[in-house]
């Protein structure tokens, strides 16, 4: 069975990369937890473009954002993030962009 991730959701990671957020963007770096470690973690229910923000109270205590396919549920449910189409409005070819107005009262 698929999950979507949501907050509270209890999810057991084996994370081989994990996204880690700074000032000057995004890195995605190699992880993993050492074997003997707890890899239980709660999800925040924040996700993006394939990682959900994970709660690691257990192991470090830090919120970490782990790829969602590389975690199941606590019963062992696959976690799929929903894929979210954005369709861009057709091109009317005239190149300028569209004008606001005003009303002067």
């Amino acid at each position: 069975m698929e999950v979507r991730p949501a907050q509270g959701l209890k999810v057991n990671c084996n994370p081989s990369k994990e996204a880690v957020f700074g000032e000057d963007g995004v890195e995605v770096k190699k992880a993993s937890i050492p074997s003997g470690k707890n890899r239980s973690g709660v999800l925040t229910g924040r996700t993006l473009a394939g990682f959900a923000e994970v709660e690691m109270s257990v192991l470090d205590g830090k919120k970490h954002w782990y790829p969602t396919d590389e975690m199941l549920t606590d019963k062992g449910d696959k976690v799929v993030e929903e894929e979210m189409v954005i369709e861009e409005p057709e091109d009317d070819g005239e190149g300028e962009p569209a004008s606001i107005e005003e009303d002067a009262e």
